[in-house]
């Protein structure tokens, strides 16, 4: 099987779909249960005011939710993938924001705690989500842009 077939795999597709489908759940749950502590998260960004920050940790962990179940089931999926990539871009940019204005903060995807002691450790995390977001956000254009550029399985 050479590099072609695998890329343009339904099953890769799948895979695709499925690991994206986990990971917005994941990055969901504990906002949904703590969205307080998801807006404090938001506002160590600095980039909104505050009635915005506690719209935004309201709305935003249920529509991850939507996306991962409408990715993993395919109900409404090209919507899903359509928001999703708007999204990671927002989060990519958000970070980037942050980093480059030597903020050292936990960027609320996991809802990690953070300590002021290890702020270089922090710094290094933003580095590595923006790396991850990366690569989800290219997992994401896969889906969109595949050759059947339809749901698979």
């Amino acid at each position: 099987m050479d590099m072609k077939s695998i890329l343009e795999s339904s099953y890769l597709n799948y895979i695709i779909r499925l690991i994206m489908g986990i990971v917005f759940i994941y990055a969901s749950y504990s906002k949904i249960l703590d969205p307080v502590s998801f807006s404090n998260n938001i506002h160590n960004f600095g980039v909104t005011p505050l009635y915005i920050e506690n719209l935004i940790a309201i709305v935003l962990p249920w529509l991850e939710l939507f996306i991962g179940l409408g990715l993993i089931t395919g109900i409404k999926y090209h919507a899903s993938i359509e928001i999703s990539i708007y999204l990671m871009w927002a989060f990519i940019i958000l970070i980037l924001q942050a980093y480059l204005r030597g903020k050292s903060i936990d960027c609320g995807c996991f809802m990690t705690e953070i300590s002021p002691s290890d702020a270089a450790e922090k710094r290094f995390d933003m580095l590595k989500r923006i790396f991850e977001d990366i690569v989800f956000l290219i997992m994401l254009y896969k889906l969109k842009y595949d050759a059947n550029n339809k749901k698979t399985h």
